[in-house]
């Protein structure tokens, strides 16, 4: 696959979309995250998402949110070509703290009363298309409901639901880099945050 990613540990504010205090503060309260930084070539797709007149977002939070059942919840929206289950996430506005963020999100894509249990990782990406960068940060979190009932305000954004055991999870992230079309490098950029907490919830050991 012709897709450029390397890794890193480099922790230069200039090079990230990242607030550091605010990761300090994060980690003291739901764990120290598992760091990395991408470097990714972005194709027509990413670049129509990444690369904003009028940026609307310095980041994202994707949230593993596990059900009384143990589950773990994926959704899918309508604008997909193809129909496919991932976690869910969303922007963080550019003023607007990561922890209002999740909760924000969390509220509008579920309706579910959650507890924030860990603070899982943290992706820098740069995206990089034609000598030009574009930075976005991925805060990624993990999550315990406290009913199984599900009442999402912004249900435009949604078109389905679906649980999966944590096991499963890997098969979630395998089907994302298999993404063929327009979609094919961003589902391999989705596909990440996915290994992730794949690792975490079943204590397989998270390495580069």
């Amino acid at each position: 696959m012709a897709i450029s990613i390397r890794t890193g540990t480099d922790t230069d504010p200039s090079l990230t979309a990242v607030d550091h205090d605010e990761v300090r503060l994060l980690a003291e309260r739901y764990g120290q995250p598992h760091c990395r930084t991408y470097d990714i070539v972005a194709d027509a797709h990413l670049r129509q998402q990444r690369w904003r007149a009028a940026p609307d977002r310095r980041g994202e939070v994707v949230f593993a949110i596990r059900q009384p059942n143990g589950k773990i919840l994926l959704h899918t929206k309508p604008q997909y070509e193809e129909r496919f289950y991932r976690l869910p996430s969303g922007g963080i506005r550019p003023f607007e703290p990561v922890e209002d963020a999740l909760l924000r999100e969390v509220e509008e894509e579920t309706g579910q009363i959650v507890s924030v249990r860990r603070f899982v990782g943290l992706f820098n990406c740069r995206f990089h298309r034609r000598g030009d960068t574009a930075m976005f940060a991925s805060y990624i979190f993990y999550l315990e409901s406290h009913t199984a009932e599900l009442n999402a305000t912004d249900t435009d954004e949604i078109a389905g639901y679906q649980f999966v055991a944590p096991e499963h999870l890997g098969h979630v992230a395998l089907a994302l880099r298999s993404l063929r079309g327009p979609r094919r490098r961003w589902g391999y950029w989705r596909s990440l945050a996915h290994d992730l907490v794949y690792r975490f919830l079943t204590c397989a050991e998270i390495g580069d």
